[in-house]
């Protein structure tokens, strides 16, 4: 039974959900690669699209994107989110670890661990944050997915990089995913 909920312990703590600090830093989780962490992102876009347009549908109007995403637009996050797993299979099974591992390999996996992830992404989301949501969603249509992921990992770096020159050493451990430091 342990091990069958090793997956999605593993992936809600990765993620920062509800754990404390202190049993994310027992687990001693293993860091990302801003390459590692795009190809999470862009493997789970289709869900955690799904999952907004869900929570927002009644605070955003009818014509909201975000609402009503055009079929090509998921085709095309769909066949992206495919494409990167490859590379997102292992950083989720490295983090996992040996025995979930052995549940992430070939493509069913994906939507699994879609499916898994992307309601803990978007579980903060307010009805207010709603607009916001769907105007990044707006602006990013012409963009790959992939380019989508790399903004957001680009501002999640940024974020890190001033949280930790903000923090006092008690406060910067977290619970959550983490980047590893880009070596010069």
């Amino acid at each position: 039974m342990m091990r069958r909920l090793a997956l999605p312990a593993a992936l809600m703590l990765v993620l920062g959900t509800g754990a404390s600090t202190a049993q994310t830093m027992a687990m001693q989780l293993p860091c990302v690669t801003a390459p590692e962490a795009e190809a999470v992102i862009t493997s789970v876009l289709p869900e955690t699209v799904d999952q907004l347009g869900s929570i927002c549908a009644g605070a955003l109007p009818a014509g909201a994107v975000l609402r009503q995403p055009p079929a090509e637009l998921m085709a095309r996050y769909r066949a992206d989110a495919d494409a990167a797993w490859p590379a997102a299979q292992g950083a989720v099974a490295r983090i996992a670890g040996p025995q979930a591992g052995a549940l992430l390999t070939g493509a069913a996996a994906r939507p699994l661990v879609g499916g898994l992830i992307a309601p803990v992404i978007v579980r903060a989301v307010q009805p207010a944050d709603c607009a916001a949501y769907d105007r990044i969603f707006t602006l990013a249509q012409p963009l790959p997915p992939r380019n989508l992921a790399g903004i957001l990992v680009a501002a999640w770096t940024l974020a890190d990089s001033r949280r930790g020159a903000q923090s006092t050493p008690a406060s910067t451990a977290r619970p959550g995913l983490t980047l590893c430091p880009v070596r010069p």
